[in-house]
């Protein structure tokens, strides 16, 4: 499973009322439908899977997919 792939059941398990594969890997989480509470939710979700930290006040650098999955790549080497 890619890593595109895991965070976007992530979103789906965590997310109520949001397909994590209907969104597009550039659209913003806010376009797509998330909250402040759920993005956190899946940020949360997403350093436990990937075992990355995404540091305090880093949170707004990772507001699409496609930043998200490119941080956890490079996060993980």
């Amino acid at each position: 499973m890619t890593i595109e792939t895991k965070i976007r059941e992530i979103i789906t398990e965590n997310v109520d009322g949001i397909d994590g594969s209907m969104i597009k890997a550039e659209a913003k989480f806010f376009d797509a439908g998330l909250d402040s509470l759920d993005l956190a939710t899946v940020l949360l979700e997403v350093q436990e899977e990937f075992d990355v930290v995404i540091a305090e006040g880093d949170e707004d650098k990772y507001d699409s997919l496609a930043s998200l999955v490119a941080y956890v790549a490079e996060s993980r080497g």
